[in-house]
């Protein structure tokens, strides 16, 4: 093996690593702009429902602006009602005083998340914190 051979044998080495790196970085830039991506659906979409407008107003938006199919807008608007009737109902505790302990404790003990997720009459409850503590408290 001459000299060249083993020069060439570390430029090809370094080649693929500097490709490797290349592609690595690359990956990484692409979940980076879907994760971001991802962060702006869902905050539009909770600023929307947040200033109370209509479902089909945010359907219609988030389809024409973002390009999500109505299907998809309509799942993921679902998922935030619940979202923001939970943290809703965390917030009302914390500013009663609970500690993040307490609340944690309070949200399994009572199974909000569940009980939420599924009756959707709570979510009518966003707005009036307390009667819907007292309504997971009292549901079975």
């Amino acid at each position: 093996m001459t000299r060249e051979d083993v020069a060439n044998i570390f430029r090809k080495g370094a080649d693929m690593a500097r490709e490797g790196l290349a592609n690595a970085i690359m990956e990484r830039e692409d979940e980076a702009y879907y994760e971001a991506l991802e962060i702006g659906i869902s905050n539009t979409i909770a600023a929307l429902h947040d200033a109370n407008v209509k479902d089909e107003e945010i359907i219609r938006v988030m389809n024409k602006y973002w390009g999500i199919a109505a299907p998809e807008v309509e799942k993921r608007l679902l998922r935030e009602k619940g979202d923001s009737v939970v943290n809703a109902l965390r917030y009302h505790l914390k500013m009663q005083g609970y500690n993040d302990g307490d609340i944690q404790h309070f949200m399994i003990h009572n199974k909000v998340g569940k009980k939420i997720r599924n009756n959707p009459e709570l979510w009518k409850l966003k707005n009036s914190p307390e009667k819907l503590k007292k309504s997971v408290i009292e549901e079975e």
